[in-house]
């Protein structure tokens, strides 16, 4: 169809003609289609050219789906369907593949329906490598999770295996020093006696060896004690050691699953996680736990979560310096499902710093990554849980409250 087309009085020919959109009118199978320069520019074709030609041009893997949606559009039309919308490739001019918007509507006063279609790669390129960009930024940043919780269980590790090296020295020392030698010099004086054993034990040095053997003795047996105290004080943190393991362990394997498990559970495994470098720290951890129901939650997640604000909350009660370090971890019902708060008496938060402090790579520690309070952010966010930070100011502490649902909320269809 040309300029001079009839069915053209439902398209202003001088606003069609500059739009720079593609614009068409489709009246019916077999009959001449009306393309704006735009079109035919998009498309590469001529005026009069029926639908067949420019359909071509869509790309091979798309060209069918097209097809299917217009004539289903069509199809709709009688039934008072008047708008539909749909995304395919076409082949740009150097064969390229480029990805195109296409809006059909109810062609008014006349059959069939116009089409407007607009160049959208660019804008799906850009929307791409966002969410690429934004994938990429949610993965590193749970990888910096994961990696909150392993070095605070190598960390404890550490710890604990100091009190090994410790008492496998004293248990050293203690075998070093043991008098045994002397029991040897004994058995090899009285066995010289022979026959005149007892003419010897009448004399001074026989009268002496009683009261020698008793003092003997009981060095042995305080040498022995101690030992004893260390060796099961080595064996206890030994056990300490394979819990720690077995727990991140068990932690690691369950990663990404769903489980129900008990509020109370999840935070004494976090304080486990902690309790050696709260040790080290001069902290003191009050637990005020209310009764809550239990959570169907991704455990690791939210271990990841707690071991970080622990974390924190032992590094703000370190910078303090001296006098009581604590930090208390109570939980409530909550209208969400359940609440958990973490409070600390430690350096607090500036006024400026609290609509910060989830940012990524923000941190006031000179050895900080700035990776914790992110990533326990976007954990508590992707278990559709809220994570809040409050502080009255600096040397006033600050208080951490994470919120999550009873239950994970159902997958929208």
């Amino acid at each position: 169809m040309n300029d001079h087309a009839p069915n053209l009085a439902i398209l202003p020919t001088a606003l069609t003609d500059s739009a720079p959109v593609a614009i068409y009118h489709y009246s019916g199978p077999g009959r001449p289609l009306y393309a704006n320069p735009a079109f035919r520019a998009m498309f590469g074709v001529e005026a009069a050219q029926n639908i067949d030609v420019w359909v071509m041009k869509i790309h091979p893997d798309d060209r069918a789906r097209a097809r299917e949606e217009w004539a289903r559009f069509e199809a709709q039309l009688e039934s008072g369907v008047d708008e539909f919308r749909t995304q395919y490739r076409i082949l740009g001019s150097a064969g390229e593949p480029r990805v195109v918007m296409e809006r059909l509507v109810r062609a008014v006063g006349v059959d069939g329906f116009v089409g407007t279609i607009t160049d959208v790669t660019e804008l799906v390129q850009t929307q791409t490598e966002l969410e690429r960009a934004h994938k990429a930024l949610m993965s590193a940043s749970h990888r910096a999770g994961m990696a909150e919780v392993a070095t605070n269980v190598l960390h404890n590790v550490g710890n604990v295996l100091n009190t090994v090296n410790v008492s496998a020295n004293v248990l050293e020392e203690r075998l070093r020093e043991l008098r045994v030698t002397g029991l040897g010099k004994i058995a090899a004086m009285l066995q010289e006696q022979g026959s005149g054993l007892s003419d010897f034990m009448a004399t001074e040095r026989g009268k002496g060896l009683p009261g020698f053997l008793l003092r003997l003795s009981t060095d042995l047996q305080s040498d022995k004690e101690t030992a004893l105290r260390e060796l099961a004080l080595l064996v206890e943190n030994l056990e300490h050691i394979k819990n720690i393991i077995r727990m991140q362990q068990s932690y690691a394997a369950d990663s990404g699953m769903a489980e129900t498990i008990a509020v109370g559970d999840l935070i004494n495994d976090g304080v486990r996680l902690n309790a050696a470098g709260f040790s080290r720290h001069g902290v003191t951890l009050d637990l005020d736990l209310g009764e809550v129901p239990p959570i169907t939650v991704d455990k690791h997640r939210v271990l990841q979560i707690l071991v970080n604000l622990l974390s924190n909350a032992k590094y703000a009660c370190d910078a303090c310096g001296d006098g009581d370090r604590r930090v208390t971890i109570s939980t409530r019902p909550s209208e969400l499902g359940v609440c958990v708060t973490i409070a600390d008496n430690g350096v607090g938060i500036p006024a400026e710093n609290m609509a910060r402090i989830f940012e990524h790579g923000f941190t006031t520690r000179p050895e900080g990554h700035g990776f914790g309070l992110h990533s326990a952010a976007i954990a508590a966010r992707e278990l559709k849980g809220t994570l809040r930070a409050s502080s009255d100011g600096p040397g006033r502490g600050a208080t951490f409250t994470l919120e999550l649902p009873s239950q994970p909320p159902a997958e929208s269809s």
